[in-house]
């Protein structure tokens, strides 16, 4: 799977950060999410789904890696 991070959308409270560190951090400058990968390990997974549902922005989403919505 992959996660998509909207840069427009994204306030940078940072708790994709807080609850999975692995794949999210946060900009310096702007204070936004940088994803430290787009392809998510599969030991990951749930981390990553659980940051995406806790967006309060819902600036993050996943997606199959061939591209349909997972």
């Amino acid at each position: 799977m992959r996660v998509i991070a909207n840069h427009a959308l994204c306030q940078g409270h940072a708790r994709c950060e807080d609850l999975c560190p692995e794949v999210f951090a946060t900009d310096a400058v702007e204070g936004k999410v940088v994803l430290r990968m787009e392809e998510v390990p599969e030991a990951l997974e749930a981390k990553v789904r659980l940051a995406v549902r806790n967006c309060p922005e819902g600036a993050l989403r996943v997606v199959r890696s061939e591209g349909a919505e997972a």
